[in-house]
């Protein structure tokens, strides 16, 4: 009985063990100007050829600064391209100073109190070209297991829009590193704009929640790993309703009895409306010409109905749509 009980005891202990913990969610480093850069360990003013393994994405992986005065380094240095920088983070397991140099290798910024984490750090740095990380501390040495900075989001370019019936269409250039844009829009120039829509997934985008004859100012914003971006160019456009599209039989019955029958389109349908109208409001001419299309009958090269205003006692018109064949 103990041998059975010593056994179960044991099988229970393995599977303790063999069962795995969750661990919380790593930090993602990646879509940084660093991405897979490697740096050079620097030992004083030389540089000594070691390449880093704190831009992989991968907090397993470590680099070791060691104190000053040692050969095998205390720094490790990033060499980038006028660069504009709006966040850093920083996964140390001690204290290092962080600088960033502009072209002229002068000290933009430096700092000895960054969070330590892998937690993103805001912060805005324009015309970086190099970057140090140094271990400033004689007889310890430091893992920095991950290093990166982010690039400010960049506003989209080249807006445009579009008017429809009772639509707006916008497009414009995406923006490498985007996860989604932002609709902004108003009814004045240059605002101020309210946004119509959040994290879209790019261009085109409809906007449908406009109404005709109405014009819309537009701007869109992109987001990136750095939040969200400045607007991008103003864009307008004003919605319309489209001319008909179908067609009519139109009936204009005289004052002496007689119907005469045209089929034609609805643009033509209103331009006869509006002649109408505007001679009894007293102005326009006394007659109007009514071309008959598909009834020119003989060696013509066209017929047309001129209708006089004042034999006219009543018309009709008789909308109808096309079938397609």
């Amino acid at each position: 009985m103990k041998k059975i009980l010593s056994f179960v005891m044991f099988f229970a202990f393995i599977l303790v063990f063999m069962i795995p913990i969750s661990a919380s969610a790593a930090t993602v480093y990646t879509g940084g100007l660093l991405d897979g850069v490697k740096g050079s360990h620097q030992s004083g003013s030389a540089f000594i050829n070691y390449y880093t393994k704190i831009t992989d994405n991968d907090e397993k992986t470590s680099d070791i600064l060691y104190g000053p005065g040692e050969s095998s380094g205390n720094a490790v240095v990033f060499t980038l391209n006028n660069a504009n920088i709006a966040g850093i983070r920083l996964k140390a397991d001690g204290a290092v100073t962080v600088r960033f140099l502009d072209v002229n290798d002068k000290v933009v910024f430096t700092s000895t109190s960054l969070a330590r984490d892998g937690s993103y750090i805001a912060k805005t740095l324009n015309g970086i070209n190099k970057i140090s990380i140094v271990n400033d501390t004689a007889g310890v040495y430091v893992r920095v297991f991950e290093f990166n900075v982010y690039p400010a989001t960049v506003a989209p370019l080249n807006l445009a829009a579009t008017a429809g019936d009772s639509t707006v269409t916008l497009t414009w250039n995406s923006v490498e590193g985007a996860t989604g844009y932002n609709i902004k829009r108003s009814t004045t120039p240059g605002g101020p704009y309210t946004t119509v829509a959040n994290n879209v997934y790019g261009s085109p985008y409809v906007d449908t929640t406009v109404s005709n004859g109405t014009t819309y100012y537009y701007v869109v914003t992109a987001i990136g790993t750095t939040g969200e971006s400045n607007n991008s160019n103003e864009a307008s456009a004003t919605p319309v309703t489209p001319p008909p599209s179908g067609r009519a039989i139109l009936v204009v019955t005289l004052n002496t009895g007689l119907e005469k029958e045209f089929d034609l389109s609805m643009s033509e349908v209103n331009a006869f409306i509006a002649w109408y109208e505007g001679k009894a409001a007293g102005t326009g001419s006394a007659s109007y010409a009514i071309d008959k299309h598909d009834n020119n009958k003989g060696p013509f090269k066209n017929r047309k109905d001129y209708i006089i205003f004042d034999k006219i006692l009543t018309y009709q018109v008789n909308e109808y749509t096309t079938v397609q064949q």
